[in-house]
């Protein structure tokens, strides 16, 4: 019987996706010591391409060499040199190999870039990020420098510039990157963004610099070429962007119709409960799973009701094929956003097409601590530990993938004690090779101030007391 989710959908700039599902973005910390796609990239989204999704979209790539949010990220600063070009050329081939379409995510850590590579980020304002409710020795923060409106302006010629090498090179489409508190979002949110002139104060100020973006993207690669942006539905925080605000920024976006793509997600670095994906207050009777397939369902269907030209896509948590179908057929979603499950089970959506599986799999329940160390997750720090491990055999299973390996379909191949171990190795080592930079992270280029001593012991005990428990 065929499936709601096998229709092809017609973005408004003309261009079909040809099913409704696609792989959101997942950083895949793969270029090489100069920021470039590498032979890794190549493996890897030839891999997803024949795995049946509709539409690919890559991890996040920069357009500022400075402000990583891996060390391994992919960038497009400045002017290409034609090695950077071919390189992109053959990502871009690999990635739409079957006849998908592949985009890339564009976009700027500003406050949240690593730290392993640069401790001072950029933002709206002074205003250091409490990452993860506080818990800097998972990602440590420091005070960001505001940005001046000639910096703002460089950005969004950057952005832009970023599009037309996407463009030229072969990919498909773009996302620019406004979600998860890197620096767009950054700008939308009243805790961050203390400025007093025209980008910040009203929400119509605050979204300016978004607006700015799209427009300069937009003019850079003309109307035929597909636009998608990443926005928050919230950013689940007392006094930051809230629903209602993300309601109204989509009604802008939608009245500029230079978008073609919307999807919503929600959260940043500083929330918790997202981050751990906390479900300990979901109704008797209910399913963690079930919570987590309907959480930005809800949010988007709101964001749907009050948007009349661009097609909304969900992503975070949705599994099952019958809550992507109902997602699309009663709630007029238009595409449906997968992570986890493309990373263990690469193929997982045209299995999912074709009929042969009914659900993805949920790695976010199935993996855990080892027994011994369950006891962990009755406390809050316990369940944002845990939830880091879990992206850390996200990265494995990608490193593994680009290198041709199979991938740990069940779990029970990495584990996520291993998985974390092996990925934080494999970033500092990344960040210690990166050449070009002149900033001060606490890998590359360190002065070995007394704050990174402390911020690096912390992180060993904490790894220490993990492996220990778990041998």
């Amino acid at each position: 019987m065929t499936t709601i989710l096998s229709k092809p959908l017609t973005l408004p700039c003309g261009v079909t996706i040809p099913n409704r599902l696609c792989k959101a973005a997942m950083t895949e910390g793969l270029a090489d010591e100069y920021n470039r796609a590498t032979d890794m990239h190549v493996k890897l989204y030839k891999t997803w391409s024949e795995g049946g999704t509709g539409l690919l979209i890559t991890g996040n790539v920069q357009v500022d060499r400075r402000y990583l949010e891996r060390p391994g990220n992919v960038c497009i600063d400045g002017k290409q040199t034609d090695e950077q070009l071919l390189r992109l050329k053959k990502f871009a081939q690999a990635a739409t190999v079957a006849g998908n379409q592949c985009w890339v995510q564009i976009g700027h850590a500003g406050r949240q870039c690593d730290a392993k590579v640069n401790k001072i980020g950029v933002g709206p304002s002074a205003v250091q990020s409490e990452n993860v409710g506080g818990y800097k020795m998972l990602i440590p923060s420091w005070v960001p420098e505001a940005l001046t409106k000639e910096q703002i302006k460089e950005i969004i010629n950057k952005f832009a510039y970023a599009a037309t090498v996407c463009q030229k090179t072969g990919f498909t489409g773009i996302q620019i990157h406004s979600a998860h508190g890197y620096l767009l979002s950054s700008f939308l949110n009243p805790k961050a963004n203390l400025r007093k002139d025209e980008y910040g104060g009203s929400l119509e100020n605050r979204v300016r610099f978004l607006v700015e973006v799209i427009k300069a993207t937009r003019k850079a690669v003309g109307p035929k070429y597909p636009i998608g942006v990443k926005l928050n539905s919230s950013d689940f925080q007392k006094g930051a962007f809230t629903l209602e605000e993300s309601i109204e920024v989509a009604k802008m976006l939608d009245e500029l119709k230079m978008v073609d793509l919307l999807e919503i997600s929600g959260g940043n670095y500083e929330n918790p409960v997202l981050i751990s994906g906390d479900t300990s207050n979901k109704p008797v009777g209910v399913t963690s799973t079930q919570v987590r397939e309907a959480f930005f369902l809800k949010y988007a269907k709101a964001i749907r009701e009050s948007v009349k030209h661009i097609p909304i896509m969900v992503t975070g948590g949705m599994r099952s094929k019958g809550v992507m179908e109902k997602a699309i057929t009663d709630d007029n979603i238009s595409m449906i956003g997968i992570g986890r499950p493309l990373v263990g089970m690469p193929s997982a959506s045209k299995m999912l097409l074709d009929g042969k599986i009914s659900v993805m799999p949920s790695y976010e329940n199935a993996l855990d601590f080892p027994v011994a160390l369950r006891w962990i997750k009755n406390f809050r720090l316990g369940r944002i530990v845990r939830h880091f491990m879990i992206m850390m055999w996200m990265y494995r299973n990608i490193i593994a993938l680009a290198m041709g390996e199979d991938a740990d379909v069940d779990g029970s191949k990495f584990g996520i004690v291993g998985s974390f171990l092996y990925a934080d190795s494999w970033q500092k080592d990344k960040a210690k090779k990166l050449k070009g930079l002149n900033c001060e992270g606490i890998v590359l280029n360190s002065k070995s101030s007394m704050q990174t001593y402390v911020t690096i012991g912390l992180s060993a005990v904490g790894l220490y007391l993990v492996y220990r428990f778990s041998a």
